[in-house]
C-alpha cells in the first residue's frame, strides 16, 4: 500500500503516465527523494524505469529509446540516449533537464573506471549508489507513492549522517570521496566514522589519482557551484584529497586566501574554478575551455602584466594591455589585485573597451588616404586619441586626421 505522499511537479506525473502506458514501473530515485524527505527544493529530477524484460538488453534499449522520444515529443523538448549506460536526458524548452534511466546493476572491472551496466530490479539499482541517504526510491503508481529504503537512508537522514553502502565504495569510484565531502557540508551532516576511516584509507592509497582529469574536474566544478564552496575546498585540502590526485602536488598557501577573497567579493563559480585551476598541474588532457586554460596560465604568470599596469598612465596604454586578457581573468583581477590595478581594470571593463572612433575607413579614403596599411595605422592612432580624450566628436577626429595627413605623419 502507498505509505507516503508528496506533491510532485506536473512534468514528473506526465512522464510517469508515459512509463505506465509502456507497462513499466516508474521510480523517483536518489537526490530528489532525499530532498523531498528533507522538505528541500529539488533542483534535479531523476527518474528510473523498470520494463521488466531484464534478460533482453536489446529490447530494453529499444523501449528506453521509445520512451525518451515519446517524452521529448510530449513535453516539446529534446533528448539524448546513452545506450551503453541505459541512461537518457530530456531537455525541456526552458532548458531544465530530467534524467531518465533504466534500473540497472553495475560491475567495476578495475578501480576508478566507469562501470559495466546491465538491466536489473530497483533493489539492485539502489545497491550501486553512493550513500545511504541517496539510496532511496519512491515508486510512482496511479494510486500514490511508496518509499523504498533498503539501507535505512531515512534513518541516516534523521541522524544527519553520510554513510557509504559497502567497504569498496571509495575504491570502485573515488569520485565518491569528493561527493561525501560535498554532501556532508551542504547538508551540515557528519561523515559516519566507518565511512570517514575508509575515505581516508582510499586517499592514503591515492585512489583518486586513478580518476581521469575529466572526472576530477567535474567534481571540482560541482563543488565550486555550491554556496558553501569554500568550506568544501578547505575540507578537500585538509583531507589531502587534491594532493592524492597528482604526484608531487603541494598546497600553495595563497590558494585558500585567494579563494576566500574571491568568495567575499561574490565571485562566480567560473571565476573560482579558474583560480583553483591555476594551482593545479594542468596538462593537455584537461577538459577545459580555451578561456579557462588561458586564464589559469596567465594567473600563474601575472607579474609582467602587473608591472606594466602599475606603470601605465594613459588610458590607451591600459586599453592595449588589457584587451588580450580573458574576461574571466579580468573579473578575477578586479577582485584580487592591488587597488591601483583594480581601478585600471575597472576603467577598462566599464568604459575603455566600449570606446571606438566614429571615423571609418571610408572617411579616411574620402580625406585622400590611399587604401592599404596606412588606413589601419591612422585608425589605431585615432582610437588611441579617443581613448586618451584628445578628441571627443567625429568632427574633432576629422580635424585631427587632416592635421596628421597635412604633416605627412
Amino acid at each position: 500500500m502507498p505509505d507516503i505522499q508528496f506533491t510532485l511537479p506536473p512534468t514528473i506525473c506526465q512522464i510517469s503516465r508515459l512509463i505506465w502506458q509502456q507497462e513499466g514501473k516508474a521510480f523517483l530515485v536518489g537526490g530528489p527523494v532525499r530532498d523531498l524527505l528533507l522538505n528541500l527544493p529539488c533542483p534535479d529530477w531523476d527518474i528510473a524505469v523498470d520494463f521488466g524484460v531484464r534478460e533482453n538488453r536489446l529490447l530494453v534499449e529499444r523501449k528506453m529509446a521509445h520512451l525518451l522520444q515519446k517524452t521529448a515529443n510530449h513535453l516539446k523538448g529534446k533528448f539524448v540516449f546513452h545506450r551503453q549506460f541505459l541512461t537518457g536526458t530530456v531537455t525541456l524548452p526552458d532548458e531544465k533537464k530530467i534524467d531518465i534511466c533504466h534500473t540497472r546493476r553495475e560491475s567495476y572491472l578495475k578501480p576508478a573506471t566507469l562501470p559495466r551496466v546491465a538491466p536489473a530490479a530497483i533493489d539492485d539499482d539502489l545497491v550501486r549508489r553512493d550513500f545511504t541517504i541517496n539510496a532511496l526510491a519512491l515508486e510512482l503508481t496511479p494510486d500514490g507513492t511508496t518509499l523504498i529504503d533498503p539501507f535505512q537512508g531515512r534513518q541516516d537522514l534523521n541522524h544527519r549522517l553520510v554513510r557509504i553502502l559497502h567497504p569498496k565504495s571509495f575504491i570502485d569510484d573515488p569520485t565518491r570521496i569528493f561527493r561525501a565531502i560535498r554532501f556532508a557540508i551542504r547538508l551540515d551532516y557528519r561523515i559516519e566514522s566507518g565511512t570517514l576511516y575508509l575515505l581516508r584509507a582510499a586517499v592514503k592509497e591515492r585512489y583518486p589519482a586513478l580518476l581521469t582529469p575529466e572526472r576530477i574536474l567535474y567534481e571540482l566544478r560541482c563543488i565550486l557551484a555550491e554556496s558553501a564552496a569554500l568550506k568544501m575546498v578547505e575540507a578537500l585540502l585538509r583531507e589531502n584529497v587534491l594532493k592524492s590526485c597528482w604526484t608531487h602536488w603541494h598546497l600553495d598557501r595563497t590558494l585558500l586566501s585567494g579563494l576566500k577573497k574571491l568568495a567575499r567579493q561574490g565571485a562566480t563559480p567560473k571565476e573560482l574554478f579558474c583560480y583553483l585551476l591555476s594551482f593545479l598541474p594542468i596538462n593537455e588532457k584537461f577538459p577545459i575551455t580555451t578561456e579557462e586554460r588561458d586564464t589559469a596560465w596567465l594567473l600563474r604568470h601575472l607579474n609582467p602584466l602587473r608591472r606594466r599596469l602599475m606603470r601605465a598612465k594613459r588610458a590607451s596604454t591600459i586599453y592595449h594591455l588589457l584587451k588580450p586578457v580573458p574576461e574571466t581573468l579580468l573579473l578575477i583581477m578586479m577582485k584580487l589585485e592591488k587597488r591601483a590595478i583594480q581601478k585600471k581594470c575597472r576603467l577598462f571593463y566599464h568604459q575603455l573597451r566600449f570606446i571606438k572612433p566614429e571615423t571609418s575607413a571610408a572617411s579616411l579614403i574620402n580625406c585622400g588616404v590611399p587604401s592599404g596599411p596606412e588606413i589601419g595605422r591612422l585608425l589605431r592612432r585615432l582610437h588611441n586619441a579617443r581613448l586618451d580624450k584628445k578628441v571627443h566628436t567625429r568632427e574633432e577626429e576629422i580635424k585631427l586626421l587632416k592635421r596628421w595627413i597635412g604633416k605627412g605623419c
